[in-house]
């Protein structure tokens, strides 16, 4: 049998899956627009807002309230909406002058509600005829948009933005009747037509069933000067409408509603008028205020495949993720390319237990999220950040005088616009979309964040078919593509952005340092020459030997409070060389831990095997995981913080070794081959500190696994190389992964800047780095080669 339902399924898609009013005007206009009209026009009269018409009949229709008429008149006048004019509330209260009772009073008061009370929009597009209100207007779900969406897609036409057909249902979540009333430009030319629909039998009776809605449109009349287009009434208003919900609905929504960072008046063709008054309450998007941003980050992605076979034709064929930063405040600019291997990684599923990826396997570990890069379509963001703070500080008047509050009102992330009109409810204030304040920036405390940033994504039917939005229009749903664009974005916003925003910080800060350097010579010089002159005045002039005194008194004075504040700023050094070291011992610690708890686990599983004991094989295997985890204990033990651990002359190549076996169990598991050569002669000693080389190579190593296994050409088995030169004292260290883009290049030294998207915490290589330096070794990468650098390179400089 066919399937019937309820009408108040139509209720649960109109009022409740149209999340908030603001929603529902925006599909009413968004028909407007996909019917052609240039302008849309909303019209609102309210003169008792609907929450005092409750509390009237509420009051009113209990039985405990006797009647008196005259204090009911005097209490719905005291009721009625101040905004309205004389005139009309003068019409709604005549309009209750022929109550003779209670029940007559109520239910006048209820028409006059109903018929005073109204919320119209009205477009100047091609309009309906009867045969388009029952074919499409009628039919829920109706496929005409989306079958006009996609003849258009690929041609000159302008492609619309409804698809599902429920848009229309939109009108009830605003007020329970609905008239429509329309005339096409050319089919029936001249006749006017008319289509009522009463949803309130509805609300009243939830068991109705859907074929008992009769709703038929009609012509009203002919009239052959009629302009073309649409206009809907919307009556028995459900919520309260007045010139603040309006402002603010204006401000939050409608005037971000169709793209304004293409055209700063794009949402002027909205014309509002509120009880009989028209209202600009959409101001233009002042584009001219984005020129005092600190900084602008575009983001660019080319959708495609992450393998190539060589050739140019594949290669313009690969998928591409473009990021440049452009600090303006500085004049610096930055510009990072991501492809293949580390591209796939910075969208990849974090692996399971047991799904990590080896790097043994014959290919390499793909997930759904991987593949969405070839379905995800190009697209392309772009954001300005205002640091809010330095703006307070030196630019005063001008945030004062109207920056700020562009910035509150248009600040939120990145907005987000399909086809140039806007999808809800990315980029506002309360929608953390991309996860930024919670994880990916809050570590930044206020140099970058969501209310310091403006900006939009643009997508388009065409490209981005597999990002739809939800029914209730509350984002995209749930998809690989939906995640993959969103991890590209994070990575773009929290890891390439903002660590170059902070190192420019940080170089800036060091000019600093250099002007700290320059003020103590400068006091020095000046103290020494004022105390002379001072000293010379004093034999000069007797008489004021105790007022010199006292000034060479307080000089000094002056001489030990800059002493104490270099000596602070010294403290403050160190504590942070101290946190380096043991961050540093930190990551170590996490890799060995993970390791002792996987040979652990195994140990217990073989003691509690009642056969090992008498099994000379499981015996075997039991003794090489102790002598393993003897190891791993070892090397735990060389670690420790600077102060307890001294310089001393060390074989570095023994050094490499020694990590070498802690990696071994590893290395068997994943199939690396490690090899080291060193070279004939002199033996390669170093006065060196023995647990700070352990972590510097211990972190070479780790990389070098996790990239191994995430490596896209499999014609070889993943390799390590370590090549000791004695005479130069030179290290070079290699793998055969997919290498560091020369693109991104020293970046990697950055602190906090990883481009893995789980679990890296961009730390590692920036500690290496230091270690290096406080070991006299100078650690780089090495040179590229395919604009792939494959390896690093440790000068020893140090005797």
């Amino acid at each position: 049998m066919a399937i019937s339902f309820k009408a108040r399924v139509l209720l649960e898609l109109g009022a409740e899956l149209i999340s908030s009013d603001s929603v529902a005007l925006y599909e009413l206009i968004k028909n407007g627009i996909d019917a052609g009209s240039k302008k849309i026009f909303i019209e609102i009269s309210m003169v008792l807002q609907p929450s005092a018409h409750r509390a009237l009949q509420q009051r009113w229709g209990g039985l405990k309230k006797k009647w008196d008429a005259a204090e009911f008149m005097s209490d719905l006048t005291n009721s009625l909406e101040p905004t309205a004019s004389e005139e009309t509330r003068a019409e709604f209260l005549g309009h209750m002058a022929g109550a003779k009772d209670k029940t007559q009073a109520l239910n006048d008061l209820y028409e006059a509600f109903f018929h005073f009370n109204y919320i119209k929009v009205r477009d100047l597009g091609h309009g309906m005829d009867d045969d388009d209100l029952r074919s499409c207007y009628l039919t829920i779900g109706t496929p005409t948009r989306l079958l006009q969406k996609e003849k258009m897609l690929g041609g000159d036409g302008k492609v619309p933005l409804g698809e599902k057909g429920i848009g229309r249902l939109a009108a009830m979540r605003i007020g329970h009747f609905v008239r429509v009333r329309t005339s096409h430009k050319e089919k029936k030319l001249g006749s006017i037509f008319e289509l009522e629909l009463d949803w309130r039998p509805v609300f009243a009776d939830p068991t109705l069933d859907a074929d008992a809605l009769d709703f038929e449109p009609r012509k009203i009349r002919e009239d052959l000067d009629v302009s073309p287009g649409t206009q809907i009434v919307i009556r028995d208003i459900q919520s309260d409408w007045n010139e603040d919900k309006l402002r603010e609905m204006a401000s939050v929504d409608l005037a971000k509603l169709a793209d304004p960072f293409s055209s700063g008046y794009a949402n002027q063709f909205i014309k509002i008028n509120f009880q009989g008054e028209n209202l600009s309450l959409i101001e233009g998007f002042k584009a001219s205020n984005l020129k005092y941003a600190d900084a602008a980050c575009t983001i660019s992605f080319r959708s495609g495949t992450i393998e190539s076979n060589g050739t140019v034709e594949e290669d313009n064929l690969l998928a591409r993720l473009r990021v440049e930063t452009a600090y303006a405040l500085h004049d610096k600019v930055e510009v990072l390319t991501y492809s293949g291997a580390h591209l796939a990684d910075l969208v990849s599923l974090p692996p399971s237990k047991r799904s990590r990826p080896k790097a043994k396997d014959k290919i390499a570990k793909s997930d759904e999220l991987i593949a969405a890069l070839n379905t995800l379509g190009d697209f392309e963001a772009k954001f300005w950040w205002f640091n809010r703070g330095r703006l307070q500080k030196t630019e005063k008047d001008l945030w004062r005088g109207g920056l700020h509050d562009f910035v509150r009102a248009w600040s939120g992330g990145l907005l987000v616009y399909r086809d140039g009109f806007r999808v809800y409810p990315y980029g506002a204030a309360s929608d953390d979309w991309l996860d930024l304040d919670r994880k990916a920036l809050a570590s930044s405390a206020y140099k970058l964040n969501r209310a310091q940033i403006i900006g939009y994504l643009r997508i388009n039917s065409e490209n981005n078919g597999k990002l739809q939005d939800q029914t209730n229009r509350e984002g995209f749903r749930d998809c690989p593509e939906k995640e993959a664009i969103k991890r590209l974005l994070r990575h773009a916003i929290a890891s390439d952005c903002r660590t170059f925003l902070e190192r420019i910080e940080k170089e800036n800060k060091k000019a600093d340092e250099e002007t700290v350097r320059d003020i103590d010579e400068r006091i020095v010089d000046a103290s020494e020459s004022a105390a002379s002159n001072l000293r010379a005045l004093k034999q000069r002039i007797p008489a004021e030997s105790n007022a010199i005194q006292g000034i060479l008194v307080e000089l000094n004075e002056v001489q030990d409070a800059w002493g104490r504040a270099k000596e602070a700023l010294a403290a403050k050094d160190y504590e942070v060389e101290q946190y380096a070291h043991l961050a540093g011992v930190g990551l170590m610690v996490e890799l060995l831990a993970h390791e002792l708890a996987r040979s652990t686990d195994t140990a217990l599983d073989m003691l509690q095997d009642k056969k090992t004991s008498s099994d000379p094989i499981k015996l075997e295997a039991l003794e090489a995981l102790l002598k393993t985890l003897n190891k791993r204990v070892r090397v735990i033990d060389e670690l420790s913080i600077p102060g307890r651990q001294r310089k001393a002359i060390y074989d570095i190549p023994d050094l490499i070794r020694l990590i070498v076996e802690f990696y071994g169990a590893k290395f068997a598991r994943h199939g690396i081959e490690f090899e080291m050569t060193v070279s004939s002669g002199k033996s390669f000693s170093r006065r060196v500190e023995k647990g700070q080389i352990l972590q510097i190579f211990d972190n070479l190593i780790s990389n070098s696994s996790y990239w191994l296994a995430r490596r896209l050409d499999r014609s070889s088995g993943p390799k390590i190389i370590v090549n000791a030169d004695s005479a130069s004292g030179v290290i070079s260290f290699y793998d055969n992964g997919p290498g560091i883009p020369e693109a991104i290049g020293d970046k990697v030294f950055s602190p906090f800047y990883t481009t893995k998207p789980k679990g890296g915490r961009g730390l590692g290589l920036y500690i290496a780095r230091r270690l290096s330096s406080e070991n006299d070794i100078e650690l780089s990468l090495a040179p590229a080669s395919g604009s792939v650098h494959s390896g690093f390179i440790m000068k020893f400089t140090g005797k």
